[in-house]
């Protein structure tokens, strides 16, 4: 099966995130597909499933290599974002060179990619063990790659290096800032909206809560940028508040994303928001509001000089005639969980575009150059 067929083959699996999109269908369809394709080209093949859910697995295959040389890991995620706006997105359409659907860039493409190559490997196989981490929840929680790299850790499993073939336009991304998400809560007093004498209104504390936090968002970027990763920035993205037109409201609830530099403790953040509380409640005795911490993902921070970074850059090289961009990447990977479990990791995946958006795209001579390059990265590492 060639790429372009393999690719629009897993685009029209829908496996949006039930998390993100609830009743959605899963990663389970994409899986079972990716695995019996897997098995019937001779690669070892093993399902994980995910903390609280059997049914949304992932996958930890294995290609033995001949001799005790080193090892590489490849890894690519199955779950997709949801996909309201998209008149087809299961249709993997062709236009121009370029294949459009869900889940086409982010990261299907790079899915389809590495399957390719461990079938071919597996064919002829290398020195050094070529591995596959193909995970479901990354979209979410990441419960997927906890459980995988728990199983490899339950075999004394440690590969030499990992690519994480997340989009990268070709670029050798070697970190990127971690994530934490939070809600705020502000409380206020419910009244008749006539009565001003009983009524505390909490979407008003809200607001300045959200200003405060943007100044703090503008005074970071203002600030000596990470030489790599650039400025922390912290976003409200979601507020909700009030029960009716006429009534005080006496709750509001807003999320916020706050992405993080390498050193920054949760200790430390949390202290930022609660300088902001007790300014506000200097000025305002009323003002009451707390902060809940959701999820904290601590950053990528490789090493250029890593071995697998090095493969990568020497084979993108010889492929494209220079010395590929080294940069970081703009969102958060589960390569800093794996980089956390000891394994070198360096994010490098396709051209593309409109990710996680209605005209989400792959280009495909792009994600040849990308099959080209990773087959001769194995090939270097492994061999």
């Amino acid at each position: 099966m060639n790429l372009t067929d393999l690719l629009a083959r897993l685009v029209a699996i829908d496996s949006v995130n039930p998390v993100l999109s609830p009743g959605a269908s899963g990663e389970r369809p994409i899986t079972d597909f990716v695995a019996s394709w897997l098995r019937e080209r001779g690669v070892e093949v093993d399902e994980i499933a995910s903390d609280g859910d059997a049914d949304r697995p992932s996958l930890l295959c294995r290609v033995p290599g001949t001799a005790a040389r080193r090892s590489l890991l490849l890894y690519a995620h199955t779950d997709t974002v949801g996909v309201d706006g998209m008149d087809a997105p299961f249709a993997a359409t062709v236009r121009d060179g370029v294949l459009y659907g869900r889940g086409a860039w982010d990261m299907k493409g790079s899915l389809a990619v590495i399957m390719r190559v461990a079938a071919e490997i597996a064919a002829r196989p290398w020195a050094g063990d070529v591995w596959l981490m193909i995970v479901a929840d990354e979209e979410s929680d990441s419960r997927g790659t906890e459980a995988v790299l728990r199983e490899l850790a339950r075999r004394d499993a440690r590969p030499d290096g990992c690519i994480v073939a997340e989009p990268s336009g070709l670029r050798v991304m070697t970190g990127h800032r971690g994530f934490a998400t939070a809600t705020i809560v502000t409380r206020g007093r419910a009244a008749h909206t006539a009565r001003r004498d009983e009524g505390v209104d909490a979407i008003a504390m809200m607001a300045r809560v959200i200003v405060a936090l943007n100044e703090l968002d503008m005074r970071m970027n203002a600030a000596a940028a990470h030489p790599l990763l650039g400025h922390e920035a912290v976003v409200v993205s979601l507020v909700q508040g009030g029960t009716e037109l006429f009534t005080y409201p006496a709750e509001c609830r807003a999320q916020l994303v706050w992405r993080m530099l390498p050193g920054r403790t949760r200790a430390a953040v949390t202290a930022d928001v609660e300088r902001i509380f007790a300014a506000l409640r200097a000025r305002d005795a009323q003002f009451d509001a707390t902060l809940t911490w959701q999820h904290w993902r601590e950053p990528l921070l490789g090493e250029p000089d890593a071995e697998v970074t090095r493969a990568v850059m020497d084979a993108a090289r010889v492929e494209g005639g220079e010395a590929p961009e080294m940069c970081d990447a703009p969102w958060w990977t589960d390569g800093a969980l794996i980089a956390a479990a000891g394994i070198p990791t360096v994010v490098f995946g396709p051209p593309g575009g409109g990710i996680h958006a209605a005209d989400e795209h792959v280009d495909l001579n792009g994600l040849e150059r990308f099959e080209r390059i990773v087959l001769n990265v194995t090939r270097s590492f492994c061999a």
